[in-house]
């Protein structure tokens, strides 16, 4: 059976996080509380003109009987972060890494070892320290950890009834460096086996120190980035990295169309023309030679909200399909503007734009442009409601919890199986097993595979990591996103 310390994590008596928690799961009733607000990668950092209002269409959702914004057909995913911002800028303090007893790793700890029992430690950014007890109200960034942890929580009882045996600790990390480190020193994770989360880039690389040095398995859920760690067999990135998603459409458009039908498009900035080599390079690597010609680049340099001054008609392709593959997200202006002026020029020629999974997020370009200009993006999810799989787990939470899931909550369920099994099934070396292991869960597969971004010369079977290279393909199509692999 699995054995939970606390359902609260334990935070050296913290009262006031217990009561944040207690409160969470009572305005988990409120479907206002599980609103997102706009993170800093979404927001408008161009001081563009503002294009005026962009309304998108509404369709009939038949599960509620309602006319809805067709978003996603789950619950609304959380925006993508490549480029991490601390949540909190404070000095980092250094820790020794030693327990009371000055021992570095859990007495008779033996990497690899199948116990009857795991110990396991869940750090996740609840933010209890901004929690206000006497204003009723949950601070808008705890409902990523408080959503993704609910599902991990069912999970565990599921896991429990399969005779999966776990000790489990939860934490708040409160996305603060000090805390963090505070944590690192703690018997909680000195004792063990796996560690989930934390998020924030800052906590995550410190831990991903920690883990390494002590032999404990670390699975990152939710950070994309592929920057943590290096020479860590015991690191687990489950998040799909910007890198995977542009490999991921680079091949999906290959496969589909020919390389001279496809232009790359991105804005006159550093960070966007950066990206176009992961395109570029992905290319070379999928068609298995140097000498294939590049992807065609236009690269935008007109800053009016309209894009007046950008020509594209000689891109377009007459009486072929034209592919313009867009790796921009920071701006929903500029995608607008876009979509429009590639709309206004096409004429009577197919067109295909690729975006980036941000963009379900939008909700102010109108529909019908995502539908006219066939819209594909990319996804570490793919699922539908209305499978029956998904039914049920939907049905189970509401069960529970009073309303639908999240997507966090779906995905905290499908990475807290999987784990909890592969542990059962291998114990502390399963990371030495998963890349031979796929999985189809409610969210999406699982395909893990070994990074090396380094070369060791003494070793050159030597992992700098594990991640999961899964990314999912949709297409706007009837109003709606839906699988497109």
């Amino acid at each position: 059976m699995i054995l939970v310390q606390n359902l609260l994590p334990r935070l050296s008596g913290n009262k006031i996080l217990m009561t944040c928690l207690c409160c969470c799961l009572l305005m988990l009733m409120s479907c206002d509380s599980l609103k997102k607000v706009p993170t800093d990668n979404q927001q408008n950092t161009d001081n563009s003109e503002d294009l005026g209002e962009i309304q998108g269409g509404k369709v009939y959702n038949p599960e509620t009987g309602k006319y809805e914004k067709p978003g996603d057909r789950g619950s609304q995913v959380d925006t993508v972060k490549w480029t991490d911002t601390p949540m909190e800028e404070k000095p980092p303090i250094t820790s020794d890494g030693k327990l009371p007893d000055g021992t570095t790793t859990k007495p008779g700890m033996d990497p690899g070892q199948t116990l009857d029992m795991y110990d396991v430690a869940v750090c996740l950014p609840f933010l209890g320290n901004r929690f206000k007890e006497y204003e009723n109200e949950i601070n808008s960034k705890s409902m990523l950890a408080i959503n993704f942890y609910s599902g991990v929580k069912m999970a565990f009882d599921d896991l429990s009834s399969r005779g999966v045996r776990l000790n489990v600790n939860v934490l708040d990390t409160e996305a603060s460096d000090a805390k963090m480190n505070s944590l690192l020193q703690s018997s909680e994770l000195f004792e063990a086996e796996i560690i989930i989360g934390p998020v924030t880039t800052n906590n995550l690389k410190k831990t991903a120190a920690f883990a390494k040095k002590n032999k404990k398995v670390l699975i990152s859920p939710l950070n994309p980035n592929n920057k943590i760690t290096s020479g860590n067999p015991y690191f687990v990135q489950t998040n799909p990295s910007l890198v995977s998603h542009c490999e991921a459409i680079t091949k999906h458009a290959l496969d589909n169309h020919p390389a001279s039908d496809i232009v790359l498009v991105v804005r006159d900035k550093s960070a966007e023309k950066n990206r176009l080599k992961y395109f570029q390079e992905a290319q070379k690597t999928y068609k298995g030679s140097d000498s294939v010609d590049r992807l065609k680049e236009f690269v935008i340099r007109d800053n009016s909200s309209d894009l007046s001054e950008v020509d594209l008609m000689p891109l377009i392709k007459q009486n072929k399909t034209t592919v313009f593959v867009v790796p921009s997200w920071s701006n929903e202006n500029f995608i607008y503007a876009l979509m429009r002026k590639i709309s206004l020029v096409k004429g009577p020629n197919e067109v295909i734009v690729y975006g980036m999974p941000q963009w379900r997020e939008y909700t102010r370009i109108d529909f019908d442009y995502f539908e006219r200009l066939n819209l594909h993006i990319s996804s570490n999810t793919d699922y539908d409601i209305y499978d029956e799989p998904v039914k049920n787990f939907r049905q189970r939470y509401f069960d529970r919890f009073g309303m639908p899931p999240a997507e966090d909550a779906i995905i905290g369920y499908d990475l807290m199986m999987y784990f909890g099994e592969m542990v059962s099934k291998h114990g502390t070396s399963f990371t030495q097993k998963i890349d031979g292991e796929s999985a189809n869960l409610l969210h999406s597969s699982l395909d893990f595979q070994p990074v090396q971004n380094t070369i060791n010369i003494e070793n050159l079977d030597a992992v700098d990591f594990y991640e999961n290279k899964m990314v999912n393909i949709l297409k706007f199509e009837d109003y709606h996103f839906q699988s497109a692999n």
